[in-house]
């Protein structure tokens, strides 16, 4: 009777299966705790609550923003502690909304020199609208991170099913030599 056991270490292949699971989860935990300090309270006051009350206000702002390269509004405007470098250019015009879905609206907008399109994403945080740079809390907030970790972990265990076949039929292959040949 054959036993997998005595020709795989379960441990280690229970560990390679898991692994996505655990970068996936690290991801998650990752983003969580990054969550919690990622913008800066200054930004999340009545008077800006006010200002920025609609997704089009910011939109709007952020159009100004872009054409001047008004560092200290696009901070104003997304509210983190780190704030996060646009492409700025006097060329660049709001073009229209382009999605909306459950937690953000994208905003594109255009370079008319260089007809480079550029996407902006507006989300709703602590009473406020706040521009949101495509980062990894956005990537995981708007569920695009699976888009990625899905087919990687579809590979990752194909791979592995291919490897542990592969060990499993060298490995019972050398038993039948031994077998046979008496090594």
């Amino acid at each position: 009777m054959l036993k997998i056991q005595s020709y795989l270490n379960l441990r280690w292949v229970l560990a390679a299966t898991l692994l996505p699971l655990v970068v996936a989860g690290l991801f998650v935990l990752g983003v969580k705790a990054l969550g919690l300090v990622r913008y800066d309270p200054a930004y999340f006051t009545a008077e800006y609550a006010e200002q920025y009350d609609t997704p089009g206000a910011v939109a709007r702002a952020l159009e100004g923003a872009l054409q001047t390269d008004d560092r200290e509004l696009l901070a104003e405007l997304q509210g983190l502690r780190r704030t996060v470098a646009f492409e700025t250019s006097p060329n660049i015009i709001s073009i229209m909304l382009w999605e909306r879905d459950d937690r953000y609206f994208t905003y594109m907008y255009q370079d008319m020199q260089t007809l480079r399109r550029h996407p902006h994403y507006v989300e709703k945080v602590k009473g406020r609208w706040v521009v949101a740079p495509a980062d990894a809390h956005y990537y995981f907030h708007s569920g695009r991170w699976l888009v990625v970790l899905t087919p990687l972990a579809l590979v990752w265990w194909m791979l592995e099913i291919v490897v542990i076949l592969g060990l499993l039929v060298y490995r019972l292959s050398a038993r039948l030599r031994g077998e046979m040949y008496g090594s």
